[in-house]
């Protein structure tokens, strides 16, 4: 069977589409042997997933929903900057009132979308409602003995960082480092991602700041390093928020782009960044 695709990417966080809101899903397929298939570099197309779009479980609470499959065909709870993505391509497909927010069912909740620039139709500006951060250990999970997990000593590998972790519906750990550009994300991020500390893995954000910019290297689990991950730039902006380094909005620079993230210390989180159209082609299941 042919299916049409779409390729996307926020902040060059590029993700396979396929489209099943106005076409039967096509049953039994093994989305997560399909999402090996052609994500990776040396997938049949190149990628950092598969990301479906499907009618809504509840029409009445969402206009779309999506699912997401990493790279080791791992299912995710969400995804940052494809739920942009998602937006655009409802967005046009159905022509919405571009002030009524779009609703993106995910396994992490509901997502508002609202779309703030479509003059240019490659290029969406989107900001997202990501819903309220949780710092506590038993939401993200993290088995540490802490009420919250900031700015703590956590040894790996004979090196000593201070990670704090907080869930934005996936699991997320932030740790500071001194030189970025340097820092050897692979060795480290593989080994915290499967650290016996995080029973269901962990993302793991190493930042620098530069003066009132954050610089971000995403190790994501299930996809390794990938340029830009929307919730891990929540991640960080709520941790450094939380911890007074830095106010809100924070802008974080991303090997793939920026991301502009804002939070008010209580409520929920909102992301912008850009939802950018790349190719579309067929793809045989």
């Amino acid at each position: 069977m042919l299916l049409n695709y779409q390729k996307l990417h926020g902040c060059h966080n590029e993700y396979i589409y396929l489209n099943f809101l106005d076409s039967p899903l096509p049953e039994p397929t093994d989305w997560a042997a399909l999402s090996q298939k052609i994500s990776g570099r040396n997938g049949s197309i190149g990628s950092d997933g598969l990301i479906l779009l499907l009618p809504p479980d509840n029409p009445a609470k969402a206009e779309v929903k999506m699912r997401m499959f990493n790279v080791d065909g791992s299912e995710a709870e969400m995804c940052g900057n494809g739920v942009r993505c998602v937006a655009k391509l409802y967005f046009e497909m159905k022509s919405p009132d571009s002030k009524s927010p779009i609703r993106v069912e995910t396994l992490a909740g509901i997502r508002e979308c609202f779309v703030l620039e479509h003059n240019n139709p490659e290029r969406f500006i989107i900001k997202v409602n990501m819903g309220r951060p949780s710092f506590l250990p038993a939401n993200i999970p993290v088995d540490f003995d802490d009420v919250v997990v900031v700015n703590e000593e956590f040894d790996v590998d004979g090196k000593t960082f201070m990670m704090s972790c907080v869930s934005i519906g996936n699991p997320h750990c932030v740790i500071e480092v001194k030189d970025l550009d340097t820092f050897d994300v692979e060795r480290y991020g593989r080994q915290i991602e499967k650290h016996s500390a995080f029973p269901k893995g962990i993302n793991v954000e190493f930042i620098e700041m530069k003066d009132d910019l954050v610089f971000q290297r995403t190790w994501e689990r299930g996809s390794g390093e990938t340029k830009a991950c929307g919730t891990g730039a929540c991640a960080v902006g709520v941790t450094m928020v939380f911890r007074n380094r830095i106010d809100s909005p924070v802008d974080i620079r991303l090997r793939g782009g920026d991301l502009r993230v804002e939070w008010d210390g209580l409520r929920e989180v909102w992301l912008t960044g850009e939802a950018v159209s790349m190719s579309s082609g067929q793809i045989e299941i």
